[in-house]
């Protein structure tokens, strides 16, 4: 694709891509004992992220103008009731990524970060260790010239327009070992800018055509665009009939924004933050005055300045960095110092799995030993935001995969003092809800799943912002046990400092009744120059006295990255064997060789963690699991199609659903004769159609549901998918 002349091409014609991409913000840091390390670095690319963006390219349309509908204040997003991109009812781009997962205690469930990684999840081409421009969380044109309710009427400097946001630095706190995420250094910052439209249309891309030379071009030469005469480009090496290149072809413009910096931040840990300013989120606002912010295309923005460290030189360790986390933005008229209270009683973390010793496990290990699986509790953090007492209302529900209630906890109702006089409720009916006396189905079914839902809410008519009020948790009893909840927070690595230069990982588990192994999973990272991407060696163990022992298993696999949207890699095993009671999988590599895997740093699974450089295994003492499953029970079918086949890709969002589902089909699926059917769990027929790309879910009952699509060569992709209440 001569990487060379499109660069030449971007710097002449001021050709960039749209940011269309979520990225994953990793922790770093470096543990020593005597003879091997313990490593969490960054994540330095995401497959999701890349599929996402050559999708983007195949689906790109040429357009003249790229014109965004003004939306209308108030303006509020809390990021609490959904994950990933931002909302494209409000926001522009994708490199903010929404999670529930990398910030401390914030004010409501969920936050934007903003990191040190491009749209592709890669480091910034420009990155160095010097500050340099990072990620971009861009809001769509506001107006800001009028309202609408209950009246038609002007806005002005005098309606008391206020912006209001909450943030925190990266990096969690307590021990090196526990933290989330990587500190932003004194030097880095963050940055609030305003925008108004100035009238003007600015150039912010060509479209790219391939273009195939049919005479030879030499160095130097002028090649002009066989789709608009008045672009080209001059040659910086020789080109030969046969060869191809990307040419700039037709422009894209937008409105012209003239940005203005109008708040910032130095980074620094947390802990300096809290003794600061003596909140783990500092609430902001800035009162919007200047009448040239008062037109039909206000816009806002935060940016990030980040600076890159790489400690020893080692790509092995490449990383993310600087991280800053964003929350509760608010914009509206009428707002004060007064309003920094918000109205709004919320849940600010989602308490996860019922499971005591999993995340996820085969429900054949879990039938007839509930009463040793199940944890006591569900263990929630719920807020008042307001500056009075509040009449709250918990419950929960457990419901089936055919939408029906199994479970219902009520938990009565609480008084809740301001968050500011008590902290978080401690009324245990509703922070700590026992989990006890849920009536499973009967199932005979090799995989079955059930949706958790927690329901925190004022009572009476409810406050002002109902989405952060309830959670969801999809509790999956599939084929594999899971310490880890699929999303990795940094990696995680071994080095050796001995002359074989050899690392050994082994993770324990333990089950309840002997079961055949299958296969296992791994998540494994991007690093600089993919140098992960190298052969190792597959291994089971034994238990010994509470750690690994003989070899089981050993065979020398292929790293390959997956294309999967959790990014797990399947190895199977070559002759499946069956395991009993305490067993390790893991892996191990030789001649300076470290994989650096996913590290999930809110599920802690240390104490069956163990690894190696010589001959002795150590404990592992970091907080947080590596990203290891073993597959077990019948026999898989390695013929069906996946999305491992970039070629057959479908992709459905968001999932839990709730109005709309989504539906993203690979360019030559698009080309196909695609009709779509949804299926009851129970096996009813009840939509079909020819493919679309979204699908309205208000006429369907909550509860789980199949999405086949069936292409012209009678192929069938299956994707089960949840609608939530």
């Amino acid at each position: 694709m001569y990487r060379q002349i499109k660069q030449q091409i971007q710097k002449l014609m001021g050709y960039f891509s749209w940011k269309y991409f979520i990225v994953i913000a990793l922790y770093s840091c470096a543990l020593y004992t005597n003879y091997a390390q313990e490593i969490l670095t960054g994540l330095y690319k995401n497959a999701i992220i890349e599929d996402s963006y050559n999708h983007l390219l195949r689906n790109q349309k040429s357009s003249v103008l790229i014109y965004y509908e003004p939306i209308l204040i108030p303006f509020i997003d809390d990021f609490s009731n959904y994950t990933g991109y931002p909302d494209t009812a409000l926001w522009i781009g994708k490199q903010a990524f929404i999670n529930q997962s990398f910030s401390i205690d914030p004010p409501t469930i969920g936050c934007a970060t903003l990191d040190a990684v491009n749209e592709k999840g890669e480091l910034y081409e420009h990155a160095s260790i010097y500050p340099f421009g990072a990620d971009t969380l861009l809001s769509k044109p506001i107006r800001l010239d009028s309202i609408f309710s209950p009246l038609p009427s002007a806005l002005t400097p005098a309606d008391s327009v206020s912006f209001y946001f909450y943030y925190q630095p990266g990096g969690g706190d307590g021990n090196p070992w526990e933290k989330l995420g990587d500190v932003p250094e004194k030097n880095d910052s963050l940055i609030l800018e305003f925008g108004y439209q100035s009238g003007n249309t600015e150039l912010l891309y060509y479209m790219m055509r391939w273009v195939y030379p049919t005479d030879t071009v030499n160095a130097g030469d002028t090649i002009y665009s066989n789709c608009n005469p008045d672009v080209y480009i001059i040659a910086d090496q020789s080109y030969f009939p046969g060869d191809s290149l990307e040419f700039p072809c037709d422009s894209v413009t937008a409105m012209e924004t003239v940005w203005e910096q109008v708040w910032a931040s130095g980074g620094m840990s947390l802990k300096s933050f809290v003794e600061e300013y003596g909140v783990y989120f500092r609430q902001v606002r800035i009162p919007i005055v200047d009448a040239k912010y008062f037109n039909r295309g206000f816009q806002f923005r935060f940016r990030n300045y980040a600076s890159v460290e790489f400690e020893n030189n080692n790509p092995y360790w490449g990383s993310n960095v600087d991280f800053w986390n964003i929350d509760y933005i608010r914009l509206d008229k009428g707002f004060l110092e007064k309003d920094s209270v918000i109205d709004d009683i919320a849940i600010v973390n989602n308490p996860g799995s019922f499971l005591l010793n999993y995340t996820a496990m085969p429900w054949k290990q879990f039938v007839d030993n509930q009463s040793s699986e199940l944890d006591t509790a569900f263990h929630l953090k719920l807020t008042n935001l307001y500056d009075q007492p509040k009449n709250t209302t918990y419950n929960y529900y457990i419901l089936d995969e055919g939408g029906n209630i199994i479970k219902h906890y009520e938990g009565g109702t609480e008084n809740l003092e301001p968050f500011y006089m008590v902290g978080y409720e401690n009324a245990p009916a509703h922070n700590t809800p026992p989990i006890e006396e849920i009536t499973f189905p009967n199932s005979a079914n090799d995989s079955i799943a059930f949706l958790i839902q927690h329901v925190f809410r004022e009572g009476g008519s409810g406050d002002r912002n109902p989405k952060n009020d309830t959670v969801l948790f999809l509790q999956k009893f599939y084929n594999y046990f899971a310490y880890d909840d699929g999303t990795p927070e940094a990696g995680y690595l071994i080095t050796s400092s001995v002359a074989q230069k050899k690392t050994s990982l082994a993770l324990g588990f333990t089950l309840n009744k002997p079961d055949t192994l299958r296969a296992i999973d791994i998540y494994v990272n991007h690093t600089m120059n993919e140098v992960s991407a190298f052969d190792f060696t597959l291994t089971v163990w034994t238990d010994d006295n509470g750690q690994p022992g003989q070899e089981l298993y050993t065979a020398l696999v292929q790293q390959k990255f997956s294309d999967e949207l959790y990014g797990f890699q399947r190895f199977y095993i070559d002759e499946p064997f069956v395991v009993s009671r305490r067993v390790y999988i893991g892996y191990q590599t030789t001649d300076g060789k470290f994989l650096n895997v996913g590290y999930d740093q809110n599920n802690n699974s240390s104490q069956h963690v163990f690894f190696r450089s010589s001959g002795e295994w150590s404990p592992s003492f970091i907080f947080g699991t590596p990203m290891l499953r073993p597959v077990l029970g019948k026999e898989l079918d390695r013929t069906f199609i996946t999305v491992n086949d970039p070629e057959l890709e479908v992709k459905i969002y968001p999932n839990p659903a709730k109005d709309k589902l989504f539906i993203e089909l690979s360019q030559e699926l698009q080309s196909e004769n695609i009709i779509m059917s949804i299926y009851s769990v129970t096996g009813q027929k009840i939509y079909e159609s020819r493919y679309c790309s979204e699908i309205s879910l208000s006429n369907y009952v909550p509860g789980f549901y199949l999405l086949q699509l069936t292409d012209g060569n009678n192929r069938h992709i299956v994707r089960k998918f949840l609608i939530g209440q």
